[in-house]
């Protein structure tokens, strides 16, 4: 007979004690067991995104997407590779094992698509990795009904709000999002511009040169050094 079944079979009032404690104890440790609000997740994944211009969809699977998930599919532990093209952009997701150190991935397609990003038909190439930890864990949506002014409503989320919960122990971030801003829009006449020889361009540039501080230098008087700056910033529509 097996040792163990003897000694069970001898004493079973021990071997059931024995029993019990172990449940016991597996009891009250599972009563104590912490939990991770917010457990370090990995995202195997990496995004590719890229903008030529009006090109149709067509035209940016053809010239350029191909082109990146050849390259991609070259690389250690890759699982998948999928795009999505749309007219004049694309993004590229490259999939890896759950087991793939994620930094060192992103650095090796980064330098295996260098000289790619430096195609000239190309508006726009970025190589970015979504991170879950980064994502808010609240998000609040402000309304009131007696505002018709969003302006006021942006005031208030961002004078107010924001900077009491910027105070709270632990918060590293705030960010307003969907918010409006009041903006004056100057409509020009074609033939008014070529009458005057004028561009639409000029007048832009002109009012972006108005609408800026300018440093003067500084000035020193008796051992005290001065700053002297030229305020120039458009404050009311009649200033343009």
């Amino acid at each position: 007979m097996n040792p163990i079944a003897r000694f069970a079979v001898r004493y079973p009032v021990t071997v059931t004690m024995i029993v019990l404690g172990i449940v016991l104890l597996g009891f009250i440790s599972f009563g104590k067991l912490g939990t991770d609000l917010f457990p370090d997740l990995n995202n195997p994944k990496i995004y590719i995104e890229l903008k030529a211009g009006e090109k149709p969809p067509e035209d940016i699977e053809n010239n350029y997407v191909d082109q990146v998930e050849s390259l991609a599919m070259r690389q250690s532990d890759v699982v998948q590779v999928s795009s999505v093209s749309r007219t004049g952009s694309a993004v590229v997701t490259v999939e890896y094992n759950w087991n793939k150190d994620m930094d060192e991935a992103f650095l090796d397609l980064q330098k295996e698509l260098t000289s790619f990003s430096q195609n000239s038909d190309l508006d726009e190439f970025t190589i970015s990795q979504y991170d879950p930890n980064a994502s808010p864990v609240m998000v609040v949506g402000l309304k009131n009904e007696r505002i018709s002014n969003m302006e006021e409503l942006r005031k208030v989320a961002d004078n107010y709000i924001r900077n009491e919960l910027v105070r709270i122990e632990g918060v590293a971030d705030i960010r307003l999002t969907g918010v409006e801003e009041s903006e004056v829009v100057i409509e020009t006449s074609k033939y008014l511009l070529e009458s005057f020889g004028l561009t639409s361009d000029g007048i832009a540039a002109v009012i972006s040169n108005y609408n800026r501080n300018v440093s003067g230098g500084s000035i020193v008087d008796m051992g005290t050094r001065y700053v002297v700056k030229g305020v120039s910033v458009l404050e009311d529509i009649s200033d343009l």
